[in-house]
């Protein structure tokens, strides 16, 4: 147990800001950014430890830059193995690549972790800071009125009490939260049955790149972990589906070598073997009241292109800035944003981890014209799977009329999308993220054009300037000269040359933030 660390004391009453249920990577995430804000957090979880299975790996360039915001990217790095490429391998010795090297960040790869470490590091980071983690406490219900939320919980010793502000939900797939809000979580699940092992390979692993293998009748991925072992997945053969007792390496061994792939899919050594579904699934909603749902507790996807735990520490990101906000007193529906925002969030990262079709394609990529094809549609995937370029659209009734001279015209306004860097014609239009920069806790940014900086009397309270990199302002829209950023790094308003047209669209941004 970490040393600060504590058992709860049964009928113990403890006020704070913002509780969270679950000690996952969303739940961590979230009380360490809430600290960062300096906002109070309780984060509640029913283990005593950490669970030390592997579970998700993939850490992406936008989970790297907030790690790196609250200054635990290089303990998480450490702990893992820096990654550049995803390859694809065919039986006809065709390879496809999907290359995170010219992503425009300081952090242009993915790195492969096991998921206990990036809690450890989180855990230790939130107790560090003053959060309180208490285990061995099991959520039963709550019930909230205009004060707040009051949660009751169990340990072997007897009830427990908590109220706070906010309540949040970061407690999994089959999240107790969300079954006592009454919240739906309607999706699918995948037909087939899945086996991965962990340990050390007959051949070592490229240390550069994670891979997919794809057969006749399946594929199967291998992720390189640290010290020389890999992770390796794919689908149960059918005479092995529903055997769960008698999983061992034979079994695995006799899955996987249907691919026709030989000894670069062999073990060594097995250290854990593993049966799992994969579900894709989103909560008919994330909020309720004073109640938030977050990570897989709102969302479930495939794990093509690891992007579970991404996908979580954007909820955290997200949320911590409004729920900081809304504890200065501001008046904003910014969880009703949250829920708009994240929860079509979470189904453009299920439309983009939706890889079977690409899959097939490349097994049938027999001639050279058709492998060219295949390359040529894997473009953006890297840009996706990043997360870097998510783009909310902006709320209806703030919604500006639409550019139609504009690279990425906006969406319906209940979807986000992920757009493409500069090559393809990104722009900084309202909704999208800036990569790259790095937001200050409770503060806009204007970024701005050299000697164009807006009268701060028109700009947000606490909002902070600087000036646009160099592709920064190849990405502004003509005839504007700056842009002001959100608390999360997403643009609330492009700013145009006209005073008085900067003064107006200033305004409606300052009664948001209020």
């Amino acid at each position: 147990m970490n040393r600060n660390t504590h058992r709860a004391r049964a009928k113990d009453h403890r006020t704070t800001d913002v509780l969270v249920v679950g000690a996952g990577p969303t739940g961590l995430m979230l009380g360490c950014l809430l600290r960062h804000h300096g906002i109070a957090c309780t984060v509640i979880d029913r283990r005593d430890t950490i669970d030390p299975r592997t579970r998700a790996v993939m850490v992406h360039a936008a989970g790297l830059e907030i790690l790196d915001t609250l200054g635990l990217r290089t303990a998480v790095e450490d702990a893992g193995v820096r990654q550049a490429r995803i390859d694809f391998h065919t039986r006809h010795h065709a390879l496809f690549t999907v290359d995170f090297t010219d992503l425009d960040t300081a952090f242009p790869y993915y790195v492969n972790v096991p998921q206990p470490e990036v809690e450890a590091v989180l855990a230790d980071h939130f107790t560090t800071t003053g959060g309180r983690l208490l285990r061995g406490l099991r959520y039963t219900g709550h019930h909230e009125d205009e004060h707040g939320v009051t949660a009751r919980a169990v340990t072997d010793d007897g009830p427990h009490t908590l109220t706070a502000r906010h309540l949040v939900g970061a407690d999994g797939a089959s999240s107790t939260v969300r079954t006592a809000l009454g919240i739906d979580f309607p999706g699918i699940t995948y037909p087939m049955s899945y086996l991965l092992a962990e340990g050390t390979p007959t051949r070592p692993a490229d240390p550069d790149a994670s891979a997919m293998y794809i057969g006749p009748a399946g594929a199967v991925s291998l992720l390189p972990l640290p010290h020389g072992t890999v992770r390796i997945a794919g689908p149960v053969s059918p005479e092995a589906r529903d055997r769960d007792s008698e999983l061992n390496t034979r079994h695995f061994h006799d899955t996987v070598d249907t691919l026709g792939f030989g000894p670069a899919l062999r073990f060594e050594r097995v250290d854990r073997i593993a049966h799992y579904q994969v579900h894709e699934r989103l909560a008919e909603r994330f909020t309720s009241g004073r109640t938030v749902l977050a990570g897989d507790a709102a969302h479930l996807n495939s794990p093509a292109g690891g992007q579970a735990m991404n996908t979580g520490f954007g909820d955290a990101w997200a949320l911590a800035w409004r729920l900081a906000a809304l504890d200065a007193g501001s008046t904003a529906p910014l969880l009703a944003d949250y829920d708009r925002e994240r929860r079509a969030a979470a189904a453009e990262v299920a439309r983009t981890t939706g890889v079977l079709p690409l899959l097939d394609a490349m097994r049938h990529a027999t001639t050279e014209t058709a492998r060219d094809a295949v390359q040529r549609s894997l473009t953006g995937y890297a840009e996706a799977w990043s997360q870097l370029y998510l783009r909310y659209h902006p709320a209806p009734a703030a919604a500006p009329a639409p550019d139609t001279t504009a690279a990425d015209p906006a969406p319906p306004p209940d979807t986000a999308h992920l757009v493409l860097p500069t090559r393809t014609g990104h722009r900084l239009h309202p909704g999208a993220r800036v990569p790259g920069h790095r937001p200050e806790p409770g503060h806009h940014t204007c970024l701005h054009l050299p000697g164009a900086t807006p009268d701060p009397a028109h700009l947000p309270p606490h909002t902070r300037t600087a000036e646009l990199t160099p592709t920064q302002r190849a990405w502004l829209p003509t005839d504007t000269t700056a842009v002001l950023v959100r608390p999360d790094g997403h643009v609330a308003h492009t700013l145009p040359t006209d005073p008085h047209t900067t003064a107006g669209a200033t305004a409606e941004t300052e009664k948001e933030a209020a």
